[in-house]
């Protein structure tokens, strides 16, 4: 794996989500069982994390357009990681959790920015085929993902909370070692910095965002939602949730390797627009089940959106944007980490009064607005294409 630049970037791509995994999935219940806050807290802390994550990864990513080693603000992201996993394993009050998460969080969240930006200008300088670099990286992140949700899960379960953060502190040192050791970022030349400098990102560019967004309401609000639902609502065992998302991330690896070849025969749009399907029909069958075993089942409807969704949507917005990839990750980040923020914070409004169940036709409502956002800008953006190709034709 360690013999050549793909095999290293395919293991700290998903080592760093590994450590993600440790404490992304679990903080809605760490702070509503450990820290004993009201669920509309959820929202708070998320909102505001979210907030100033968007502003910093924003700052970071530019800096790399404009030259600055990725290398080095990628390990300063994971420098990030280290220290608000130790942060969150000393918290004992909601207050604690909320600096961390406005402070460390959004330095250590920027880090998947910087990896996507890592990973485009690798396969530009190598001349590898964009999307398909894209979902194999992302596969290393599903592949972890199938460990990581339940051994977090099963390690708050048996070790408790503290041990937990722990546990995602080390392997994020872990990857530190192996960026500094063995990552070496790809140097663009100084003609394509100064391209970049000036480069604006087209209006598309922020439609297809505002489409990334609609679809991860509806996403994050299932992430942090059904965890609490399954444990709190129905009362089943803390690991459950970790194997929904395990066996959720098993489907998306192949899903997220074959959407290349689907999109390259149908078009990236159509076969996007299949995956908000999947999302609509996992959502409201969620809503209306009842035992685990259907909703171990209903994942592998969860599975081919996500694996649509996440394998396809970072290189649709790279496409737009092709002379400054750094801002365009992150339009793409950012994006999702608004609708995590919007997301979250429904969920805990609505749950502070409805329970844990309703929030899931939020997620059902979004995805289906997303899906309409889509058609939309596909047939705006395609009949622009259509003339664009007419006007060079006339003009050779």
């Amino acid at each position: 794996m360690f013999r050549n630049q793909t095999g290293v970037l395919f293991a700290v791509n998903g080592l760093t989500a590994l450590a993600f995994a440790f404490v992304l999935p679990v903080m809605s219940l760490f702070l509503v069982t450990e820290l004993n806050v009201e669920p509309a807290f959820i929202g708070i802390y998320t909102t505001l994390t979210a907030i100033m994550t968007v502003i910093v990864s924003q700052r970071l990513t530019i800096l790399i357009d404009k030259g600055t080693s990725s290398k080095l603000l990628f390990v300063i992201s994971l420098v990030g990681i280290v220290l608000s996993a130790i942060g969150f394993s000393l918290a004992s009050e909601f207050w604690h959790a909320l600096l961390i998460g406005c402070t460390l969080m959004p330095i250590a969240s920027s880090s998947i920015p910087l990896i996507l930006t890592i990973i485009r200008k690798y396969a530009d300088s190598t001349g590898k085929n964009t999307a398909k670099l894209n979902s194999q990286m992302r596969s290393s992140v599903s592949l972890l993902w199938i460990f990581g949700p339940p051994l977090a899960f099963m390690s708050v379960d048996k070790l408790g909370f503290e041990s937990n953060f722990h546990l995602a502190a080390f392997i994020a040192c872990s990857v530190i070692v192996l960026v500094i050791i063995l990552l070496k970022a790809p140097v663009s030349s100084s003609l394509a910095k100064r391209n970049e400098r000036i480069e604006k990102l087209p209006n598309s560019a922020w439609f297809l965002g505002g489409v990334i967004l609609l679809a991860n309401i509806a996403n994050s609000t299932y992430i942090n939602t059904m965890p609490i639902y399954l444990t709190q609502e129905l009362g089943l065992s803390t690991s459950y949730p970790g194997l929904l998302f395990g066996f959720t991330a098993a489907i998306e690896i192949p899903v997220m390797l074959l959407a290349v070849s689907w999109s390259q025969r149908f078009g990236k749009t159509t076969i996007l627009k299949v995956g908000f399907i999947s999302a609509a029909i996992f959502y409201i069958g969620m809503y209306f089940s009842s035992s685990f075993v259907s909703f171990f089942v209903l994942q592998i409807s969860n599975g081919l959106f996500f694996g649509i969704f996440v394998g396809l949507g970072v290189t649709m917005m790279q496409d737009l944007a092709p002379k400054c990839v750094g801002k365009a990750s992150a339009i793409y980040t950012n994006a999702m980490l608004l609708g995590t923020m919007l997301g979250t914070s429904s969920m805990g409004l609505i749950s502070q009064y409805y329970g844990f169940k309703t929030p899931l036709l939020l997620c059902f409502i979004s995805v289906l607005m997303s899906f309409v956002a889509l058609t939309f800008f596909d047939n705006i953006y395609s009949v622009k294409r259509k003339r664009f190709t007419e006007y060079n034709k006339h003009s050779n």
